[in-house]
């Protein structure tokens, strides 16, 4: 008891000398320095640079941007290969992106005013509503070793008509997309995780939708909406709401999971060429679109997001992560 008392005094003399000296950290009630719910204590701490906030743990480390024009999470890096994952010439990681609703695009995410705030939740980040965007929309970031656990909340001002939310993920050169799909095949319920390679039908974006009945939302027009509209193929719907891209040379992972309930379309850039994609030929990105539903006046929409950086994981690891991600969401 007492030794414990002195490890949390020290703790909290620690966090006020790094708070003094311009840094931030995460500091829990349970379990000290950056340890939140976490009894490995593999959890990371968040540390203030400007508008960078860092992380580290013994499988990643990296940034999120949280100002300024591309905010996103930025030089992340597997530091056990030192593959680097997503760089600074991009957005990086799990950038809140494109908004629709009510038939007309809103302002980009990834560009607006924030609040930012170390929690003993993580790093939370809010873009607050304004003339031109009815809706707040915050987003809380964890580490934990190599998981990233990212919680959404959505209050909107005004009532919305198809609201949707896309969150970018852009990766460095020479990783390959695969998806979780349905067959195509007539009765046959059997999923496929496949990659998604240049065809002569499919040549810029895959989309992935959740099934039939999102079309009308999907394709209402608002993907004509300048700036950057985009022209999308179909092959098949989503059987997970899992998509991930794989380093050819290294077997690096970044695998990405989202609400099988809120996530309506996954977007696929695909590979070209299938091999060793080019990021001349299409961005190596992954793209979750969020709701696709209409949300009242007053409305808060919750959903949860995960991204896990691994190495070489076959596909029964990957499946075993789905089912521990969907079946707390």
């Amino acid at each position: 008891m007492k030794s414990e008392l002195s490890r949390r005094c020290f703790l909290v003399s620690l966090a006020a000398s790094l708070e003094a000296a311009g840094l931030t950290y995460c500091l829990a009630s349970t379990g000290g320095l950056g340890r939140v719910d976490d009894p490995a204590g593999t959890a990371a701490a968040w540390r203030a640079d400007g508008d960078r906030y860092h992380f580290r743990t013994e499988q990643v480390a990296g940034h999120y941007l949280t100002a300024g024009r591309w905010q996103g999470m930025r030089s992340l890096v597997h530091r056990p290969t030192n593959v680097e994952i997503a760089g600074e010439d991009l957005p990086g990681l799990v950038c809140p992106y494109r908004v629709f609703g009510n038939g007309r695009r809103f302002g980009d995410v990834r560009d607006r005013p924030t609040r930012v705030d170390v929690t003993p939740a993580g790093l939370r980040i809010v873009h607050p509503a304004d003339a031109e965007n009815p809706f707040d929309i915050q987003a809380t970031y964890r580490w934990t070793a190599g998981t990233l656990d990212v919680d959404y909340a959505i209050t909107v001002h005004t009532d919305m008509r198809g609201f949707e939310l896309g969150v970018a993920s852009y990766l460095a050169a020479g990783f390959r997309a695969y998806i979780s799909r349905q067959s195509n095949h007539w009765g046959e319920t059997e999923s496929q995780i496949v990659p998604v390679d240049v065809n002569p039908l499919s040549d810029v974006y895959a989309l992935f939708p959740r099934d039939e009945s999102v079309m009308g939302t999907i394709f209402d027009g608002r993907w004509d909406l300048p700036p950057a509209p985009v022209r999308y193929t179909v092959p098949a719907y989503f059987a997970r709401a899992l998509a991930y891209r794989r380093h050819v040379p290294s077997g690096v992972m970044a695998i990405g999971m989202a609400d099988p309930k809120e996530c309506y379309a996954i977007c696929v850039p695909v590979n070209d060429p299938p091999e060793e994609p080019d990021p001349a030929r299409g961005y190596q990105a992954l793209y979750f679109y969020l709701f696709g539903r209409d949300l009242a006046q007053g409305e808060t929409a919750r959903t949860h997001a995960r991204w896990i950086v691994a190495q070489d994981l076959e596909e029964p690891e990957i499946l075993a992560h789905w089912e521990a991600f969907a079946e707390n969401d």
